[in-house]
């Protein structure tokens, strides 16, 4: 028989399939036999780490938790609200700002000194003082030139609305041979009116009279 007629033989030998070792179970049950916590998403790095270093008798480099193969994914952060551009947010103010704001609106008021000791008087600067306001200081006029409303700062009518004197009043008791009798007592010393904001046409006459006359009031 020929060469030719003989069958080929194959010499290559069938390649032997040789499973593939699950490299991270085989770790996981490794960890379990050593007592080392993870997680069930660990990565093979990561749980490599633990193993060498429960085996060196180093603490846990990573928490159960953590992960090196597998990222946690970041928190998805909350949008900032729109601003409305016709509508913007207010300026925050600050105490002083607010303090400020709010003590030096002006106040429209009708004036009349109460304290005897004071009826020649026409008018009293005053003055109010501390760290938010600073110093703060206005003539005030008492009587008839404020019948029509004089302005002052808020904070200088809290402190006129605050103001006493000491008002002494003597009289004869007729029951008991007409024997004097002193009392005294503390009073407002001023009587205030608050009157109503003037209106526009009212602030623009009162503008131009006081440019005629000089006057800052």
């Amino acid at each position: 028989m020929s060469e030719d007629q003989n069958p080929a033989v194959d010499t290559t030998e069938e390649e032997t399939q040789i499973p593939q070792v699950d490299e991270l179970a085989m770790l996981k049950q490794r960890a379990r036999m050593m007592g080392i916590n993870f997680s069930n998403n660990i990565g093979i790095d990561a749980l490599r780490q633990k193993i060498e270093a429960k085996m060196n008798g180093e603490p846990d480099p990573l928490p159960k938790t953590d992960t090196l193969d597998e990222p946690t994914p970041a928190k998805a952060e909350k949008p900032a609200p729109l601003q409305d551009p016709k509508n913007p947010a207010p300026p925050v103010e600050s105490l002083r700002q607010k303090l400020v704001r709010e003590n030096m609106k002006l106040v429209r008021l009708r004036i009349v000194n109460m304290d005897p000791k004071k009826k020649d008087l026409p008018g009293e600067i005053i003055t109010i003082a501390n760290e938010y306001l600073g110093t703060v200081r206005k003539y005030v006029p008492f009587g008839e030139v404020t019948d029509n409303g004089y302005h002052v700062p808020y904070c200088i009518y809290k402190e006129l609305k605050a103001r006493k004197f000491l008002n002494i009043r003597t009289y004869k008791d007729r029951k008991n041979n007409n024997q004097v009798h002193v009392e005294q007592n503390w009073a407002p010393e001023f009587a205030l009116e608050v009157l109503p904001p003037l209106t526009k046409d009212e602030l623009a006459r009162l503008a131009t009279a006081q440019a005629a006359s000089g006057s800052l009031n």
